[in-house]
């Protein structure tokens, strides 16, 4: 019975602070309920994170996709070209990037026409699904890069880079 009592007098203080802050206590409902969804979302959201690949659906169906020796063939071809010095040729995830030190005469249309050609090393099922990425170094110049999409036939190339020299030269005349 004094437990009852006990409640009934609590019930009755708490309508009554219910009743002079009305404002205070609906704000403070709507704060704590807010509170509550944000701690939820931000734990859903990591624990998500933790069960997902870092690189999202993108490597699906990867298996089916073997490069086998086509990576070692692509660095042989390099190698045996002429004014090549350096080859690297490496895969992370679904990009084949090859960095290749050439000599400083070779000119943009040779390099154009090797990197071209390395392709005929990577089957045509492969080339549908890796991008490559070509970055092409040379002494004194900047890189010349190129890239090829795995939805395109073609290498799309920037970077340009041009004789400092002639173009001054041109450009005073």
């Amino acid at each position: 019975m004094l437990q009852f009592e006990v409640n009934k007098i609590m019930f009755k203080k708490l309508r009554k602070f219910y009743k002079n802050n009305r404002i205070y206590c609906i704000l403070m409902i709507i704060s704590i309920l807010c509170i509550l969804v944000m701690g939820v979302s931000v734990v859903v959201y990591f624990f998500n994170q933790m069960f997902t690949d870092s690189y999202g659906s993108r490597l699906e169906n990867i298996e089916k996709y073997d490069l086998g020796n086509s990576l070692t063939d692509l660095e042989n071809f390099y190698k045996s070209q002429e004014g090549v010095m350096e080859v690297s040729v490496r895969l992370q995830g679904k990009i084949i990037y090859l960095d290749v030190k050439v000599a400083e005469t070779m000119k943009n249309e040779q390099i154009q026409t090797i990197a071209t050609t390395s392709l005929d090393n990577i089957s045509e099922a492969n080339r549908g699904f890796y991008d490559i990425q070509f970055m092409f170094t040379r002494e004194g110049l900047n890189p010349y890069l190129g890239a090829k999409n795995s939805g395109n036939t073609v290498i799309v190339w920037t970077n340009y880079t041009y004789d400092i020299e002639t173009t001054t030269e041109q450009t005073k005349k």
